[in-house]
């Protein structure tokens, strides 16, 4: 197993099924060692004028929001917070946590346990629903039997309350090894595999007040790199992220989401996105027109799952912005020209995309 250093996820498994039901397994897979990398951008084998972009859109920095443990704050504040903005979250459920019926409330009506119902929500408004596992054991004591038995059965659960198939994992405690790396590949996509702290008392590099969570943002952008921000509660005693303060921190990341600076996708997303990028195959095709690029973007992986568009460089000097087109057949593709970057934001298939100036 390798861990891609610019996007701190394992390297998928050929043959991952992600527990999706049966007659529904997506088989995905990734080609090893085919592609050559660059620091932004991923090359074709075939061609270098056509690009990937390391980050969708070709922005610096990106940066995912991820919640631990199921917590009642998650609903109750982080999830509103982030919808106010315009932002999407990923949250990762211990699902022995989550119950059946109303949440339990403490002695002063604080919710102390969350229901599948709010996780409903959560999730049909476009956040991200991942395993932290069944129990939140130390996976790294457990035997390859226990381990597999926590990802899977978690998996079903989420499946069977929600609908919906979870893709990746969070370890409890962030505790992996080898072995536990490659279980996880037999269920989900990708783990966070690294991530930066927020909350009191949570350690000596965690971030309390906003500017220090800021802080987390602009070192993503100024390395052109992913950062992963791991809260857990925002009112419950371990490691409590102030609401106002977190509001104030999200406030930022959405500014520098308009001025193009920072990508903030679920941590799925992200995941898929980096996977398509690191497995697509282009190939530019002839054509005898002026000003005009035909290429065809392949992958290997399936669409069913990996559905998340990869954006295309193609650099065109001084062309007239309005003189430049983008079609896949007959229908327009989205793009930007962005200096003399036209990006375009496609998923891989077998039809040509054309860009024509």
């Amino acid at each position: 197993m390798s861990i891609d250093s610019r996007s701190g996820i394992a390297s998928p498994n050929p043959h991952a099924k992600a527990r999706f039901p049966p007659g529904r397994t997506l088989a995905h897979f990734a080609l090893f060692g085919l592609l050559a990398f660059s620091a932004g951008a991923v090359r074709s084998p075939v061609q270098a004028a056509v690009t990937v972009a390391k980050h969708q859109w070709n922005v610096p920095g990106a940066f995912v929001f991820t919640f631990d443990d199921a917590l009642p704050s998650h609903l109750i504040y982080a999830a509103p917070l982030l919808n106010q903005v315009g932002l999407k979250g990923s949250f990762y459920l211990t699902v022995m946590k989550v119950g059946d019926g109303p949440p339990d409330s403490a002695a002063i009506g604080q919710p102390t346990s969350t229901s599948w119902s709010g996780w409903k929500v959560l999730a049909d408004s476009g956040h991200e629903i991942g395993s932290h596992t069944m129990t939140h054991p130390r996976l790294t004591g457990l035997s390859a039997e226990q381990v597999s038995k926590e990802l899977q059965e978690s998996a079903a659960k989420i499946k069977e309350k929600l609908g919906i198939t979870p893709v990746t994992l969070a370890y409890p405690f962030n505790a992996k090894n080898p072995a536990v790396t490659a279980l996880m590949r037999e269920t989900y996509i990708a783990a966070r595999e690294f991530q930066v702290g927020y909350g009191a008392e949570g350690g000596p590099d965690f971030a309390v007040t906003a500017a220090a969570m800021n802080k987390f943002v602009d070192d993503a952008i100024a390395g052109n790199k992913l950062q992963i921000g791991m809260i857990h509660g925002l009112t419950e005693p371990y490691a409590p992220t102030d609401p106002v303060a977190f509001l104030e921190h999200l406030k930022y990341c959405r500014q520098l989401v308009d001025q193009k600076q920072l990508w903030v996708p679920t941590f799925a997303a992200y995941s898929k996105y980096t996977i398509g990028r690191d497995s697509v195959r282009i190939t530019e095709l002839p054509s005898a027109r002026p000003r005009t690029l035909e290429f065809r973007a392949e992958s290997p992986l399936d669409p069913r799952l990996y559905d998340v568009p990869l954006t295309f460089m193609y650099k065109i000097p001084g062309a007239k912005a309005d003189s430049v087109k983008v079609v896949r057949g007959n229908a327009p593709v989205n793009f930007r020209y962005d200096g003399d970057l036209v990006l375009v934001e496609a998923l891989p298939g077998p039809e040509p995309i054309k860009i024509t100036w």
